[in-house]
């Protein structure tokens, strides 16, 4: 993960923004993945404000699909320095393209209420399996070569993964799954809400596409075009990404050609820690054979 984070260029803690480089590794369909672009610049945005700030929202419009493993500049703008938040806005740039604009906030940590939801009762990590089905399943959306593999470890929760077409018209467009990045972190909070930020991103897309697969033979069968639009984390707490976090999330409404998806993390003791959002483009591929086409994730 720290190879993944690595960035060049910059100064830290300035308060006046400033341009970092990176490389991003190949999603689904060998395009970058969009988790990591919205990562590197959450960590970008994070090296701009003072240690006493931590990240408390996010919120990402993806404008072209990248290249992986091609340099892109982040430029970071200080939109706000204030008494207790920071407000930066990073724009991703390959080439001539302009390929995410982040804004992100971070604040000064402070006493207040504090209450959550309790988290949902779940398998122990230790009890899933990381080559199940259910994990297979889960790895087939994403490039066998791809970086995410070695640097995020997934158990999915099985019963969600199996969604027949009368659960899908019931409305049952659930997925829980833990997951961790393994390896030495630094204690560096930024650096795990960025590594947060890179997870946040593997499952949202296609879970909003659960509620319009279709069944041949029993087979789920995917059929449509989607694509991520934008995504948003609110970090309520701090977090470590190196042990266990529970990620429960689910779609609840699409049309017009979108489609929402929404979620929580939790930690294994229960605590909840973010929330996360992101909105696709949802549409049906034209001319397609009922049953026969794969699900494809590309730019608008």
């Amino acid at each position: 993960m720290m190879d993944a984070l690595h960035l060049e260029g910059g100064t830290h803690g300035t308060g006046q923004g400033g341009e970092y480089r990176g490389i991003c590794c190949a999603g689904g369909t060998g395009r970058a993945y969009g988790g990591h672009l919205v990562a590197q610049a959450l960590l970008a945005a994070s090296r701009t404000v003072d240690a006493g700030r931590s990240v408390h929202s996010l919120h990402a419009y993806f404008l072209e699909r990248g290249r992986p493993e091609e340099e892109i500049r982040y430029q970071v703008h200080a939109l706000r320095n204030g008494g207790s938040y920071a407000l930066r806005q990073v724009t991703a740039h390959q080439g001539g393209n302009r390929l995410l604009i982040v804004t992100a906030s971070f604040k000064r940590i402070e006493g207040g209420v504090d209450r959550h939801t309790a988290m949902p009762a779940v398998p122990a990590p230790e009890s899933l399996s990381e080559c199940g089905e259910a994990a297979q399943r889960f790895w087939s959306g994403i490039a066998p070569t791809s970086l995410i593999r070695d640097v995020v470890r997934v158990r999915p929760v099985p019963s969600d993964e199996t969604i027949d077409a009368a659960g899908a018209q019931q409305g049952a467009r659930n997925r829980r799954m833990w997951f961790r990045v393994p390896g030495a972190i630094p204690e560096d909070p930024a650096v795990h809400a960025a590594a947060l930020a890179f997870c946040s991103d593997l499952t949202v897309a296609r879970t909003a596409a659960l509620g319009h697969l279709s069944t041949t033979g029993g087979t789920p069968s995917q059929r449509l075009f989607l694509t991520s639009l934008d995504h948003a984390i609110w970090f309520h707490r701090p977090c470590r990404v190196d042990d266990w976090l529970l990620f429960v999330h689910r779609s609840r409404t699409s049309g017009d050609g979108r489609g929402l998806t929404e979620g929580e993390v939790w930690t294994r003791d229960g605590t909840l820690i973010a929330t996360i959002a992101q909105e696709v483009l949802l549409r049906e591929r034209r001319g397609a054979p009922c049953g026969a086409a794969p699900l494809v994730a590309n730019t608008v």
